[in-house]
């Protein structure tokens, strides 16, 4: 929302735009995407996350960045196809002080396919602007530099601790060689096994305790909103109709997809959703677009999968009266490519099998090596802690280790083919 600024000179108006959001994420950036901003002010960029700064640059001839500079356009795109584009803070000296990729800071970039919508959107050049300098198009000319270039991305997505590699790579490490020496060796001294059997089962505590913090963390925090959870008409997976959500909140709009990744879209501002339009009615191809006051859709949520059951489309009224939000039966399409109406649509339906599997483990936490490379090595050890009679406090340790990984994901991994993923009727 236009705010006006406590900056600005006397007797003059400054108008500060409305801040750029994270783009969607599930856990571990569920907290991420809620609370941290870039915002901006005459002279000052700076990323924030609930007021606190993370990240601040002064702008200006003699500030940190004196020019910003956009990577876009087709020969970009030619160069890096995937790529939403980005735009770099430039330093007086004409070096890269932080890169903004676009892909992090338009809450639906998910679907979009396009450089220029992705910078509008993103309302990063306007918050640029804002600061005091405006952002230029890479010249033709420098574009190959610019995008080989590796400056410091400008993004507060969590990454995977740094004590916990530090952890696994030295339980690892002391695993190994007490495998090979049992292998190459008699026996190894009991001291060494102990502690290959205790370094595993610290790793594998610390990254239980990871994926704790992140569920707690990430965990729902709409009490009391108005919430819209998918109706479908036919059958659909248990993950969707449980995980899947609509949440009108008093200052965002929340869209929560069936792998718990979370949209939040500003209700106020020139982004803000003010209208769920329904376009297509009686159709296959019916569709909810969440829409800002201009018609641009921000949020698409297939109809026959989220209002198609009976009673449905009566609960969805009376969640937007009861929030405040206009509903629009009358609503022509949206103006967009094709390609991006059905990467939205998919983004709010139920994801397949292989859309499963491959956000199993997100980014941010201990993954897949963290599982499969450590319970064979807690199995060996204690397969070679009962030949020998090795002391008791071992093989404790690597029997709760392999029940904390193996154990555990294979119990996951059943829930998820037996219950979670198998498609039915909702109860």
């Amino acid at each position: 929302m236009t705010e006006t600024s406590s900056r600005a000179e006397p007797g003059r108006v400054a108008l500060t735009p409305e801040p750029a959001r994270p783009a969607a994420r599930g856990i571990p950036q569920r907290d991420v995407v809620r609370t941290v901003r870039l915002v901006a002010e005459p002279q000052r960029l700076a990323l924030e996350r609930d007021g606190r700064v993370l990240r601040e640059f002064s702008v200006g001839a003699d500030g940190d960045v004196a020019t910003a500079a956009h990577l876009g356009g087709p020969v970009f795109a030619d160069v890096a196809p995937h790529s939403l584009g980005a735009v770099d803070l430039l330093a007086p000296d004409g070096s890269r002080v932080a890169r903004i990729e676009l892909a992090d800071w338009v809450p639906e970039a998910d679907e979009l396919t396009r450089h220029r919508e992705a910078l509008e959107r993103s309302g990063v050049a306007d918050l640029i602007e804002q600061a005091g300098i405006p952002v230029r198009p890479v010249p033709a000319s420098e574009l190959a530099a610019a995008v080989t270039a590796s400056p410091p991305p400008l993004s507060a997505w969590r990454r995977l601790p740094v004590a916990y590699t530090v952890v696994r790579s030295a339980a690892v490490v002391v695993a190994t060689v007490a495998l090979i020496w049992a292998i190459f060796d008699d026996e190894p001294p009991v001291g060494l096994w102990t502690a290959a059997a205790l370094g595993l089962l610290l790793s594998t505590l610390v990254a239980a305790g990871l994926w704790a913090s992140a569920l707690l963390t990430g965990r729902d925090t709409g009490a009391g909103a108005v919430t819209v959870r998918p109706r479908p008409v036919g059958s659909t997976t248990r993950r969707f109709r449980r995980t899947a959500q609509l949440r009108l909140e008093a200052q965002d709009v929340v869209v929560v997809d069936g792998l718990g990744r979370e949209r939040r879209l500003p209700r106020g501002g020139p982004r803000g959703v003010t209208t769920a339009a329904v376009v297509r009615p009686g159709t296959p191809s019916a569709q909810l677009e969440l829409r800002t006051a201009d018609g641009t859709p921000r949020a698409t949520l297939p109809w026959p999968i989220w209002f198609g059951a009976d009673g449905a489309d009566t609960a969805l009224e009376q969640a937007c009266a009861d929030a405040g939000l206009l509903l629009d039966r009358s609503a022509a399409p949206a103006r967009r490519p094709q390609e991006e109406e059905q990467l939205a649509r998919g983004l709010h339906s139920p994801p397949g099998p292989a859309t499963v599997s491959a956000f199993t483990w997100p980014p941010g936490l201990p993954g897949q090596a963290a599982v499969w490379q450590t319970a064979p090595f807690a199995a060996f050890l204690l397969l070679y802690g009962f030949l020998v009679d090795h002391p008791p406090v071992g093989t404790i340790a690597l029997v709760v280790t392999l029940v904390l990984t193996a154990g555990l994901q294979w119990g996951r991994l059943l829930w998820r083919r037996l219950v979670l993923d198998r498609p039915g009727a909702p109860a």
